[in-house]
This record gives structure tokens, sequence and C-alpha cells, in this order.
């Protein structure tokens, strides 16, 4: 887990009292997030390094021992790590991509700090989500297991939909996690 500050006590004060039984929201603890930047003959050996067949394309978020492991764009992954040794998945993940090398095929740099992790679940949060985004958020075209970088209310997230509930977790930079909580409190407000 990450040691950075948590949400502002206003904030997650914020969320608790817009939350009701169809759309509530909440603050996590951010895990180990870690950007990896990989081409060529690096994404098998990046692979091999998490445990997985293979990388992600974009949409399906893929289980690893390690966590999960989510595209970002054509040569980058986050990998959102579970428990694990820190420097020892790091110094992994830059040995796979040759980071620091003459012949580097990628890099790896940690991120947790420039994350927050927000949670909402309930029936109603798709409307919610709705309210706020452009993307098509129904179960055929958004299915449990997806994640995907979008604007929410003109806030850069990555947006995951982890659960049937629906349960979605919203990685935020600190920068904009107060605004996007007051957009998703005053559509909560509504659902």
């Amino acid at each position: 887990m990450s040691d950075h500050l948590p949400v502002d006590p206003a904030l997650v004060a914020r969320m608790a009292a817009a939350s009701s039984p169809a759309a509530m929201l909440r603050a996590l603890p951010v895990p180990l997030l870690i950007s990896v930047r990989a081409r060529g003959g690096a994404c098998s050996r990046v692979a091999a390094a998490l445990a997985v067949e293979a990388l992600p394309g974009h949409g399906p978020m893929v289980s690893s021992p390690v966590g999960r492991v989510i595209w970002l764009r054509p040569d980058e992954w986050l990998v959102e790590a579970a428990i694990t040794p820190r420097d020892a998945l790091l110094a992994a993940l830059s040995q796979a991509v040759g980071d620091g090398t003459a012949d580097a095929e990628g890099a790896v740099v940690e991120l947790s700090a420039s994350r927050h992790v927000l949670e909402l679940s309930g029936p109603r949060t798709r409307d919610v989500l709705a309210a706020m985004c452009t993307l098509d958020l129904h179960p055929r075209a958004f299915p449990v297991g997806h994640a995907t970088q979008t604007l929410l209310a003109r806030a850069p997230v990555l947006l995951q939909l982890v659960d049937a509930t629906p349960t979605w977790r919203l990685l935020v930079r600190p920068s904009f996690v107060s605004y996007v909580v007051e957009w998703l409190a005053d559509a909560m407000e509504g659902a």
C-alpha cells in the first residue's frame, strides 16, 4: 500500500453524506501502482514476470498472482499490485524491459503517489456515471472485468468495473479528486 496522504476528511464526509443504498462512494487505500512501458520482446518478458500468458489489450483486465494488469495504451500497462515486496516487483519488471540499459525496450515507473482510488457501488451507479461520462456503460459494452481511461466531468480517470453489483473503481489524480467527488456526490443525490 502507498503511504501518501489519504483523501481529505472533508471529502470523506461529503462522500458519506451523498451515499445511499442506490449508490455508495468511498475512498480506498491506494495499492502499489506501476506503469510499465514495453515494446518488442520486452512484452513477453513482462508477461512472464507477472505470471500471465500475455499482456492484455484494450478493455479486459488480467489477473496475475501479483494483482491486476490493465492496458493503458499500445505500449503501456498499469500493474495494480496486491501485497507484494515492492522492490522485488519493481526490479523484476525493470529487468524485463531492460530499464536503464542502452538497449532498453521500455521503462518502469511507480505511480502510487499520483493517484487516489474511489469506489462507487450500488444498483444506480451506471446512471450516476452516465451523468458525467460519454462512455456506453451498458453491461454488453462495458462488462465486469473491463477498464478504460476516460474523462469524468472533464477529469481524466481510469474507470474499472470490478463486479456485477456494480462496483466501479476510479483512479483519480490527487489534483482532481475534490472535483470528481463533488460531481459524483451531486449526481448521486439525483440517483
